[in-house]
C-alpha cells in the first residue's frame, strides 16, 4: 500500500488524530479490537438520529420499515441489506445462512449448546485455542455430554495433518472446532484440508474466524465449512455484533429434523424468534430469524454493512499484503538486534508470510514485566501482553506455574503486536526506538 493511499485511509480513523503529551497514538492492538472508520461511525449515528426503532417486522410503521430494509434488504429500492452484505463478504450461498450474534464467543456457544450432540460424541480442537473455543466444550465435557480431544501445538505452530487424521481413531468425533488463525502466532490453518478430512470421517467443522475474516479473503463455499464465526469489532465494525455462518442444511429445519440428522437449534428463544405460541406449545421461525430472539443491536447490525463495504473498497488481498510488509520489516529489525541474545524469541514460524498480521515475542529476563505499560507511557504505543485468553497453550508450553516463577531470574512475558490497514513503517520505527530505550535502561543489552 503506497504512502498516499495509506494516509487517505488513516484519515478515516478519528482516533488516530488524538494527541497525548504531544504525540499521536500508535495502535498495534487490532487483534483485540480494531479502530473504527468514519463511514461506520456515520452509519451508527444515522440509526440513532433518523430511525431508532425496532426491526425484524415487529412493527409496520415508517421507521421500523427502514430498519428492516437496511438489515434484510429491499431490492426494489436498491438496498442490499446487512445480512446479504455479510453473506457476500464470505461468499455464503444466502443471507439465510447468516445469524447475527453478540460476538464470536456467543456464536461458538450457540453451536456448543444448540448442536444435537449424542452420548459418546467427541469434539476435536487444536492445541492453541482461545478460551472462547475451549471453555464451551470443556463445560459440555464436565456435564458428561461430550469428550474433548485436542491436537498438539508447539512454539513453531506447525499443523500436522497426518496426526490430525489419526485423532479420528480416538473416538467418535462429531465436530471439529478450531481457530482458523491463531491469535498468538498469526498462523492460519490449512482449513480446506482439515475440513475435507473431517467430512470423510463424518464430522462437521466449525472455524473460529475472528482473526481470519478481518485480514484475508474467506470463501465458505470453497472451504465447504459447516460453521464460521467472527466479530465485527475486529474488522473496523461496531462492538457487540458477531456473525455465525451456518450451512443452510443445518438450520433449514429448526423444528422436526429427522432422527440422527445433524442440525442446530436456537439456544435463546422468545420474542421475535417465534411465529406462534399457546400456553402449551410454540412454533419457531425458520432460518436465522429463529436464532435472533429479543431486541437486537440494530444500529450495529446495520453498521456491519458499512464495515464490510469499507474493507472491500480497500481490498482484502491489499490489506493482507500490507500487514505482511509491516511484519516482515519489524521481524527483520527485531531479530537483527536481539535474535542471538538467547532471551528474545519470536513465537510461531520463521517465515513471516505464515504469521500474517501478528507478531508475538517473548522476553525472558529478570523483571520482564511492564514493558507494554512503558511503551504506552513513553510513546503512546499500544500493544498487548499476557496470555491473550489462551492460557491452556502457554501452560502446556511452559508449565502451569510459569506466570509465578520461583525466582525473578525465571521471569518471562509474552508481548503481541497486531497490525492492520492503518499502521505504518514509521510507527514500527518508533516502536523499535522506544523498545531499545526500555531494554537499555533495564540492562538487557549489556
Amino acid at each position: 500500500m503506497n504512502n498516499q493511499s495509506l494516509e487517505k485511509f488513516r484519515s478515516d480513523f478519528p482516533a488516530l488524530s488524538r494527541r497525548r503529551n504531544g504525540k499521536p497514538p500508535i495502535y498495534f492492538d487490532s487483534a483485540c479490537t480494531s479502530l473504527v472508520p468514519r463511514p461506520v461511525i456515520a452509519s451508527l449515528l444515522q440509526y440513532y438520529e433518523q430511525y431508532p426503532a425496532c426491526g425484524g417486522k415487529r412493527s409496520s410503521h415508517w421507521f421500523a420499515e427502514e430498519v428492516t430494509a437496511l438489515i434484510e434488504g429491499k431490492p426494489e429500492a436498491g438496498i442490499t441489506g446487512a445480512r446479504r452484505a455479510i453473506a457476500e463478504f464470505i461468499n455464503a450461498g444466502s443471507g439465510q445462512e447468516i445469524i447475527f450474534t453478540l460476538n464470536t464467543t456467543a456464536a461458538i456457544n450457540t453451536v456448543a449448546m444448540g448442536f444435537n450432540f449424542k452420548p459418546g460424541d467427541a469434539v476435536l480442537i487444536s492445541g492453541r485455542e482461545h478460551n472462547s473455543n475451549l471453555v464451551p466444550w470443556l463445560r459440555l465435557q464436565k456435564a458428561g455430554l461430550i469428550k474433548v480431544i485436542h491436537t498438539a501445538a508447539g512454539l513453531e505452530d506447525a499443523f500436522d495433518l497426518e496426526a490430525y487424521e489419526r485423532c479420528f481413531e480416538m473416538g467418535r468425533i462429531r465436530l471439529v472446532s478450531m481457530a482458523f488463525t491463531s491469535n498468538v502466532t498469526g498462523v492460519t490453518l490449512p482449513a480446506k484440508e482439515i475440513i475435507a478430512i473431517a467430512h470423510r470421517h463424518g464430522a462437521r467443522v466449525l472455524l473460529d474466524g475472528a482473526q481470519t475474516v478481518p485480514h484475508q479473503p474467506v470463501d465458505v463455499r470453497d472451504l465447504d465449512v459447516d460453521f464460521l464465526t467472527f466479530s465485527l469489532h475486529k474488522m473496523c465494525g461496531p462492538r457487540g455484533v458477531g456473525v455465525l455462518y451456518v450451512k443452510s442444511e443445518l438450520i433449514g429445519k429448526v423444528e422436526g429434523p429427522q432422527a440422527g440428522e445433524d442440525h442446530l437449534e436456537p439456544v435463546i428463544v422468545g420474542g421475535g424468534s417465534v411465529s406462534n405460541t399457546t400456553f402449551d406449545s410454540y412454533q419457531l421461525h425458520q432460518g436465522p430469524e429463529g436464532f435472533e430472539a429479543g431486541i437486537q443491536n440494530y444500529a450495529g447490525i446495520i453498521a456491519s454493512a458499512a464495515a464490510v463495504a469499507y474493507l472491500r473498497q480497500i481490498g482484502m488481498e491489499r490489506i493482507a499484503a500490507h500487514e505482511k510488509e509491516l511484519n516482515r520489516y519489524l521481524t527483520g529489525k527485531l531479530l537483527s538486534r536481539y535474535g542471538d541474545r538467547g532471551w528474545f524469541t519470536i513465537l510461531g514460524p520463521q517465515e513471516v508470510e505464515r504469521r500474517g498480521s501478528i507478531l508475538t515475542f517473548m522476553v525472558r529476563r529478570p523483571n520482564a514485566m511492564g514493558i507494554a505499560e512503558e511503551l504506552n507511557a513513553r510513546s503512546n504505543i499500544m500493544i498487548r501482553d499476557g496470555v491473550f485468553c489462551v492460557h491452556s497453550y502457554f501452560n502446556q508450553q511452559f508449565g502451569a506455574g510459569w506466570r509465578q516463577p520461583r525466582s525473578h531470574w525465571e521471569h518471562r512475558m509474552i508481548h503481541r503486536l497486531s497490525f492492520y490497514l492503518y499502521n505504518t513503517l514509521q510507527e514500527c520505527d518508533l516502536f523499535l526506538d522506544t523498545l531499545e530505550e526500555i531494554f537499555a535502561e533495564r540492562g538487557y543489552l549489556e
